[in-house]
């Protein structure tokens, strides 16, 4: 009899726990079916982009905002963030150039529309630079990789690190240096900085689903998207945004796109 007690009593407090499971534990965001614009970006600079577009979208009040669903990667290398496209949980993204490469490559239902975001890198450092030779890069990020070695033949090692790991490691000393993006780079103001490349390159691209493109909805995203650059194109604004000093700003090279406009 006790032991029958016992079996009772376990399986009320399984049914309690799962209960309290199911009450208190986040649950996954439902999509929402009445969206007609869903854009995704990193935890980066075309991160804040996006953020400036969808609230110019906003205010045109042709798009309402319960027809914009947003979705935030940690970073557009993540698979979470492929795989948001190719399951057609969004239909606008703001990928790095090695990763929209990758994904019209494997899906044919989406193309690279246009580059959005140029020299968006810097290469953050505490050492004499000529003592630099290790970089921590985020994982995936090849063309950074190329451009560093391309432009700074002393460097001889490039570590792969995750974009949480990133930061410790440059702070810990388990490199000499990180090539990070601009919005990550003004964490470190008091550490010398160099620009990724001596030249001017792509750093983050407009991918879109191919049906998506023909819409008017697409032609607003586009008209939304010119007037963010619009105000991100001036530094003070951008430092404003990124919570950066204006001059820090002004010293990059970071350049954000404008597209053409169907009339």
């Amino acid at each position: 009899m006790k032991i029958q007690n016992k079996i009772y009593l376990s399986i009320f407090c399984f049914i309690v726990i799962g209960m309290l499971c199911a009450v208190f534990l986040p649950k996954e965001a439902k999509r929402n079916e009445a969206a007609v614009l869903r854009v995704g970006a990193g935890d980066d600079i075309s991160g804040l982009l996006m953020k400036e577009v969808l609230k110019q979208v906003e205010g045109q009040r042709k798009i309402t905002a319960e027809e914009i669903e947003n979705s935030a990667f940690s970073d557009c290398c993540s698979n979470s963030a492929q795989w948001a496209m190719n399951a057609k949980e969004i239909n606008v993204a703001f990928y790095c150039s090695h990763i929209a490469k990758h994904t019209v490559e494997n899906n044919k239902d989406v193309m690279i529309y246009a580059p959005v975001i140029m020299n968006s890198e810097l290469i953050v450092y505490q050492k004499d630079w000529k003592d630099i030779r290790e970089l921590g890069v985020l994982q995936g990020r090849k063309q950074e990789q190329k451009l560093a070695k391309e432009t700074y033949p002393q460097i001889e090692k490039m570590h792969e690190i995750s974009q949480k790991g990133i930061a410790y490691s440059l702070e810990d000393g388990q490199i000499d240096g990180a090539i990070l993006d601009i919005t990550k780079a003004v964490y470190f103001p008091s550490y010398s900085r160099k620009p990724l490349a001596d030249r001017d390159y792509i750093s983050y691209v407009l991918v879109v689903d191919k049906e998506f493109e023909k819409t008017e909805a697409f032609q607003e995203f586009i008209r939304a998207y010119n007037l963010a650059v619009e105000k991100l194109q001036d530094a003070k604004y951008l430092a404003k945004c990124m919570e950066a000093d204006e001059k820090w700003v002004k010293d990059t090279t970071i350049k954000f796109l404008t597209l053409p406009e169907s009339e």
